[in-house]
């Protein structure tokens, strides 16, 4: 148990790390502050978002970053992608905001069946006034 302890304390700051260095990614791929050198490397990311535009644009970005991506237009599809080898990936990347399932009930379920961070996203829309 205590190992178990340990591990999920160096993946919860590993994960702290990659969320830092892709905060600091511009959409051209370049870095603000920090080398590519110093992103960990290897990462295994699943991006799911029903938007083929963002789901170019953030598996660019990632494979720049030298991670491993592999994208996913449907909130199910990407839980049974999960289910099927809970080991395959490292963190997961989704939109909130998809016809299938909302992201949060995809945050939801993989809190609940599987131990793989989740960083859910959202647009950013203009609104009227």
């Amino acid at each position: 148990r205590i190992q178990g302890e340990r591990k999920t304390k160096l993946e919860r700051a590993h994960v702290r790390r990659v969320v830092d260095a892709m905060s600091r990614a511009d959409v051209s791929g370049g870095m603000q502050e920090r080398k590519m050198e110093d992103l960990p490397a290897g990462l295994r990311v699943l991006v799911v978002d029903d938007d083929p535009l963002c789901l170019m644009i953030v598996e660019k970005m990632l494979r720049r970053c030298n991670y491993t991506v592999t994208t996913c237009n449907r909130a199910i599809k990407a839980m049974d992608m999960l289910r099927e080898d809970k080991s395959r990936f490292d963190i997961v990347l989704s939109d909130v905001y998809m016809p299938d399932m909302d992201g949060f009930r995809l945050l939801e379920m993989v809190g609940l069946e599987l131990d793989v961070p989740v960083i859910s996203t959202c647009p950013l829309r203009k609104t009227k006034r």
